[in-house]
């Protein structure tokens, strides 16, 4: 959920700040892989999973 919520506010920022149409998309998706990455490893770290 937190990358979903990451993700669709780098959209709306990127599609604020910029005119190109391909580069909020491209945003959101580096902003979603980069945030479930980064949720995992701190999951695994804590001890939460797996």
């Amino acid at each position: 959920m937190t990358g979903v919520a990451a993700a669709l506010a780098a959209y709306i920022t990127g599609d604020r700040l910029t005119e190109d149409a391909a580069e909020p998309v491209v945003w959101a998706a580096v902003t979603f892989v980069a945030t479930v990455g980064l949720v995992i490893l701190l999951e695994e770290k804590t001890g939460l999973i797996g």
